[in-house]
């Protein structure tokens, strides 16, 4: 074997071996993709799996909002229908007619449980009061009467600003639950 058939045989063998580390190179290079590939995959499953979270969180988040100022309109409505029922109750008082107000003092009168001396009353109240055995003293400022005690120790306030506040807080229950008996 001459020199010439060693070099053949040693490029040979470094083709060979140029082309083995070639093809093994390219089978690496095939599994790194592949791999980088299935990583890549996993990293959009789980990207797409996190906004799908944040969406469901933030339409949970929207409902719950909605609900709750759904909740809010309805309280309001509800106060201010509860409101105008009031402003009607007062508005009737304000409203009523010279019998009702003769009326209305006489059972007031009968129903105190202290000697009246004196009874402080607004315009439109004076002119039932007047003639009455009882000392007028009108006042501006009120808008209905109170019934004063001798020593004026002991008074009732029939004002009508009065009534309407004691009713709003007595009976304020009773009147939603009757106003809106229906929405149970």
């Amino acid at each position: 074997m001459g020199l010439k058939d060693v070099k053949n045989d040693i490029l040979r063998e470094a083709k060979d071996k140029a082309s083995q580390i070639e093809q093994e190179a390219k089978e690496k290079e095939k599994q790194i993709l592949e791999e980088a590939e299935k990583q890549a995959e996993e990293i959009k499953k789980e990207a797409e799996k996190e906004l799908e979270e944040q969406k469901e969180t933030e339409r949970k988040k929207t409902i719950s909002e909605a609900n709750m100022q759904a909740r809010q309109k309805k309280m309001e409505a509800k106060q201010e229908k509860l409101e105008e029922t009031f402003q009607s109750f007062e508005e009737e008082l304000r409203n009523l007619s010279q019998q009702e107000k003769e009326k209305f003092v006489e059972n007031a009168i009968e129903e105190t449980k202290f000697e009246i001396v004196e009874i402080e009353a607004s315009e439109d109240f004076a002119d039932v009061i007047d003639g009455r055995t009882y000392n007028l003293v009108e006042n501006s400022e009120l808008n209905g009467f109170v019934l004063v005690s001798e020593n004026g120790e002991r008074r009732r306030n029939f004002s009508i600003d009065k009534i309407v506040d004691s009713y709003r807080e007595e009976h304020r229950q009773k009147v939603a639950e009757k106003l809106f008996e229906d929405e149970s």
